[in-house]
């Protein structure tokens, strides 16, 4: 009893907490309207503008996503809260190429402790720093504190610093899941597992019925870790002009304890002070001692790129031109609309559907970064991506995460391409069915009686578990939803089925060993999916359009902030404990049979 009114004081206190933001940040906004509109008259025409011999300044903490959603305050100048938003991860990439060739550009001036973005995003970032540098500019890096995430981006640096008395975190890879058993045990709640036949690296359901990783789950993790380090070091290794063994040997012996010892082991080109790292950039850009140093922020920059593009048109901007529509298929599966945490099937296939019957839309790339989720959603995704890919050039380009459902809604692509680090397959299919007996009869005293006419008319009952026969039932609908899942799979990649189930039985895979199985086509960004859809519907002067269209800015922000505030309220109650709160929610969630991913690989 104390744990409901534990979960209800959070549930109530965070819609009341909901409000009263709303209400103080009404004030905040009309002034913040107020203010924009007295100088609007001065301002209108206003720009982002880039001043000669800047530094464009990243913040490698800024938080990077597949697409970001309009803003109601886009036009609106407050304090403060500019700097808060999201970056596309297309626009930020956008941002850096178009500074290679910008001469008001000198440089970048690299930040922060950690970094924003997934495996796939880190990849993509440190290439087109690389590419930068290749252009002849320089990229300086320098913070107090980097952990490893933040280092290996900054590795890619020609100028390496690290402050005075400052820390960096080397001491390799891990990751770390939390199973539930135990906690169901205790709670009085059983649980009833489907998986289909000899789907054994299927572990998203290990966490409710183990208390420790399975011999195949250990296997495909590792493989994946291991492969990760291994890119990861050997591109370090390069970029600091040292041996692989040599970094493993720092890193085993954690021989890197003080700021010293990471210079003279090469990982660093100085430690040193920010007043020293100032003096360097003047150096760079030819500046007196008391001049002041002209910089950015991405944020800025990507504003002033953009309006630079569009002030760029042609005077026959106006006439139609051939499209290319690009489909945000980004979070788990599930039935219905889209929202903030899922893909919904009828939002998402709606969207495949308009590319397919526009007209001006020469082809199509769907962007898929999904664990996974209902099979039956992702049935539908398929079946319209299928019908687009019979009529136009259909490409697909993994994220960091394409896996399961993910992978399925994909398999009839033209060409798929992913990153090095991308986790893919996870061909395999589960169903998870709680029991709940145990805590509402036995904790509760909650009791159940009826009646019925026919011998499982009470089938799924919550006063009884499963008999032979219905279990047979269930694993029969599991192994037909498998077996179509790998004929999908085989379908759509030109092989056999007997080849497509040697390498899925729910097994994860990373991007590079995907490729030498046949799972993906080639390693490449979503720029290189879009080049090659491009080359395929042989245009060459096109727009881009993103789909599905996103919701009005002003609904969004107020649905929103009512969810933030229950999370920060969740946070504040619940601590540290609270994602695993919310991983049981997931769970809660889950309708029909799964084709999903069990957990996240993140480098921090």
């Amino acid at each position: 009893m104390k744990q409901f009114f534990k979960y209800m004081f959070a549930s109530t206190l965070g819609t009341i907490l909901a409000f009263v933001a709303i209400f103080i940040f009404s004030g905040i906004l009309l002034a913040g309207i107020i203010g924009s509109a007295m100088m609007m008259g001065s301002q209108s025409n206003s720009k982002v503008k880039v001043k000669d011999n800047s530094v464009l300044v990243i913040d490698m903490s800024e938080r990077l996503v597949e697409r970001t959603k309009p803003s109601p305050f886009e036009n609106i100048e407050i304090e403060g809260f500019d700097d808060q938003k999201a970056m596309a991860i297309g626009d930020f990439l956008a941002a850096i190429n178009a500074a290679k060739t910008d001469d008001r550009i000198k440089g970048i001036y690299l930040k922060g402790s950690m970094f924003g973005g997934s495996m796939t995003t880190l990849e993509e970032v440190r290439e087109a720093l690389i590419s930068f540098q290749d252009s002849g500019k320089f990229v300086m890096a320098y913070e107090e504190v980097y952990t490893q995430g933040a280092y290996y981006l900054a590795s890619s640096a020609s100028d390496l610093f690290i402050f005075e008395e400052g820390l960096t975190e080397m001491f390799g890879l891990r990751t770390e899941l939390a199973y539930f058993k135990n906690t169901l045990d205790k709670l009085g709640v059983g649980v009833t597992v489907l998986k289909g036949p000899d789907n054994k690296f299927k572990s998203a359901i290990e966490p409710f019925v183990r208390e420790d990783m399975s011999p195949e789950n250990e296997m495909q993790i590792q493989r994946i870790i291991d492969k990760v380090w291994e890119g990861m070091s050997q591109n370090i290794a390069e970029s600091r002009n040292m041996s692989v063994e040599m970094l493993d040997s720092i890193v085993n012996g954690m021989l890197v304890q003080e700021p010293s010892d990471a210079v003279g082991f090469g990982l660093f080109d100085d430690a040193v002070y920010y007043d020293e790292v100032l003096a360097n950039l003047r150096t760079k850009l030819g500046l007196e001692e008391d001049e002041d140093i002209e910089q950015i922020s991405m944020n800025k920059y990507i504003k002033a790129y953009d309006k630079t593009e569009k002030a760029g048109d042609d005077e026959k901007s106006w006439e139609l031109k051939d499209e290319i529509a690009v489909i945000y298929a980004v979070g788990g599966i599930s039935s219905g609309k889209s929202n903030d945490d899922n893909l919904g099937s009828e939002t998402i296939a709606k969207a495949i559907r308009e590319a397919r019957t526009n007209e001006d839309v020469k082809a199509i790339v769907m962007r898929v970064n999904s664990p996974g989720g209902s099979a039956l959603a992702s049935d539908v995704i398929w079946r319209e991506a299928k019908i687009a890919g019979e009529e136009k050039p259909f490409i697909v380009s993994f994220g960091s995460v394409a896996a399961s459902g993910g992978y399925y809604i994909s398999t009839h692509a033209e060409r798929i391409f992913a990153s090095e680090n991308t986790i893919t397959g996870s061909i395999g299919v589960f169903g998870l069915i709680p029991d709940v007996r145990g805590i509402v009869t036995d904790k509760w005293g909650i009791t159940f009686d009826g009646v019925k006419t026919h011998d499982h008319g009470d089938f799924g009952s919550m006063q009884r578990g499963f008999d032979e026969k219905e279990l047979a039932y269930l694993n029969a609908s599991v192994t037909h939803i498998y077996d179509e899942f790998i004929q999908r799979v085989a379908e759509g990649r030109g092989m056999t089925t007997e080849a497509v189930d040697s390498i899925a039985r729910g097994r994860v895979w990373i991007g590079t060993d995907a490729i030498e199985i046949g799972l993906v086509d080639e390693i490449g960004s979503l720029q290189d999916a879009i080049n090659y859809a491009a080359s395929q519907a042989e245009i060459d002067d096109y727009e881009l359009i993103e789909l599905p269209k996103q919701k009005d800015p002003w609904e969004e922000f107020l649905k929103d902030l009512s969810g933030e505030a229950k999370a920060e309220v969740g946070q504040w109650v619940f601590g540290e404990e609270y994602k695993w709160i919310k991983k049981m929610e997931e769970v809660k969630s889950m309708e029909g049979v799964q084709a999903r991913l069990p957990y996240d690989i993140i480098i921090e």
